[in-house]
């Protein structure tokens, strides 16, 4: 299911508005990752990358099977190609379930968050190199795919479900002998993105967790 800005923003009870910051070039991809912690196999998550008049969207749906009932997050997001973003997340599983939205209007980020008998929501201030993550989930990482350049990019990334802020800084490293770039981020969260030589998603870090999440073969 693709949630395109105008759907978020009306749930927000929004207009759309386009920011400053252009995304660059990124490869349509269409697969599924296994997902490891320490090397042992935990879950795993289907993702889609469309890319259609400059605008990146993302959507994955990630099950972790080691947990009864299988905690399960679905998550589509997007970057327009003057900059605007828009996020829906669903989680359900033994915490309980709900759902949350974020998107951004006149440079303010508006997220909100909706579980059973319960809703709350926050403004911040926005900008223009801004990615929307989820805790437990790999496929939002490839919006930064959009932001990378080889000359290190300073960009805040926020948890929309809890609120958080980071502060990172997003770098490509171009491929050799055939190989596909990889893309680094750095700061409050440390993740790699390898690509493949078509632009293809082949394997997703994050190191200081001990998780991997690697692309399955067809």
């Amino acid at each position: 299911m693709k949630i395109r800005a105008t759907v978020l923003l009306a749930t927000l009870g929004l207009t759309p508005v386009l920011c400053i910051a252009p995304a660059t070039a990124q490869a349509p991809d269409e697969g599924t990752l296994v997902i490891r912690a320490g090397g042992r196999e935990v879950g795993g998550e289907s993702f889609r990358v469309t890319v259609t008049d400059g605008t990146v969207r993302v959507a994955s749906k990630t099950v972790y099977t080691g947990m009864r009932p299988a905690t399960e997050f679905t998550v589509n997001s997007e970057r327009t190609g003057t900059g605007g973003l828009a996020f829906q997340l669903a989680y359900q599983g033994l915490a309980g379930a709900g759902e949350v939205y974020a998107v951004q209007q006149r440079n303010r980020l508006t997220m909100r968050r909706v579980e059973k008998g319960s809703e709350r929501a926050s403004e911040v201030p926005g900008g223009a190199d801004i990615l929307l993550l989820a805790d437990s989930t790999f496929s939002p990482l490839l919006l930064a795919v959009a932001l990378a350049a080889e000359t290190p990019r300073p960009v805040a990334a926020f948890i929309p479900r809890s609120g958080r802020k980071l502060a990172l800084m997003v770098r490509r490293s171009p491929g050799t002998g055939g190989a596909g770039d990889q893309v680094v981020v750095e700061g409050d969260l440390e993740a790699q993105v390898q690509l493949g030589p078509r632009g293809e998603v082949l394997r997703i870090l994050l190191p200081a967790q001990g998780l991997e999440a690697v692309r399955k073969r067809d």
